[in-house]
């Protein structure tokens, strides 16, 4: 069995694609490879909230089942949400972003180079690029929020090492028809999600989150 580095507490192993593990015990983040352990930053303590997703809920997604294995916690200066790593079979991977009741589910595309360059370009300015457009495989998206943004904490399996105050500049587009794209840059370097709004009956959740305060939702199987 693995154990951390830092506090000797038993380690999980890693999960095909996703290297990093963080401990429950000293919120060391872990990078695992095989049956070596090494620790690369904190990834800092998880705040309270009232999610009812957790590490363990199941989602459909366009017909296929995954489950949720592990959270980044981002914040900036006007508030914070949580977005979700939902790991498929075969080592397909998504974001689950939490934002006023519904769920934005995105994978990371490779758009053509001068569509990066649009991207990164609206990206790196301020608040005057709000309203600016630019097509994307057919889609034409709207810039509707642009900023800079940092983690608060991470949990679970992960695929980089992201720890407690990692910074990252984000710019958000919308479609009109729900669709939702977002650019990223950060010491990583930069990339590209794309993906679509959800009600959470509509990902036919299971293991859902029980706290006082919140009943469970018809919707919400066993399976």
């Amino acid at each position: 069995m693995l154990s951390c580095p830092q506090c000797g507490a038993p380690a999980q192993s890693a999960l095909p694609g996703l290297p990093l593990v963080t401990c429950t015990s000293c919120d060391a983040l872990l990078m695992v490879d095989g049956d070596n352990i090494r620790n690369v930053g904190d990834s800092g303590r998880m705040p309270f909230d009232v999610s009812p997703l957790q590490i363990g809920t199941r989602l459909t997604v366009e017909g296929q089942r995954g489950q949720i294995v592990g959270r980044e916690r981002w914040a900036w200066d006007n508030g914070s949400w949580n977005e979700w790593l939902l790991d498929f079979s075969g080592g397909k991977i998504a974001w689950v972003a939490e934002e006023a009741g519904y769920y934005m589910i995105m994978s990371a595309i490779q758009p053509r180079a001068d569509v990066l360059k649009r991207l990164s370009d609206l990206g790196g300015q301020a608040w005057g690029v709000l309203g600016e457009t630019i097509q994307v495989d057919k889609v034409r998206y709207t810039v509707s929020d642009v900023k800079k943004v940092s983690c608060v904490a991470s949990e679970g399996h992960l695929p980089e090492p992201v720890g407690a105050d990692f910074p990252r500049r984000s710019l958000d587009l919308r479609s009109k028809d729900g669709r939702a794209l977002t650019w990223q840059r950060d010491a990583h370097g930069s990339g590209v999600w794309a993906g679509r709004y959800y009600r959470l009956a509509e990902l036919e959740p299971a293991g859902l989150r029980q706290f006082d305060g919140w009943s469970m939702p018809r919707y919400a199987g066993a399976r």
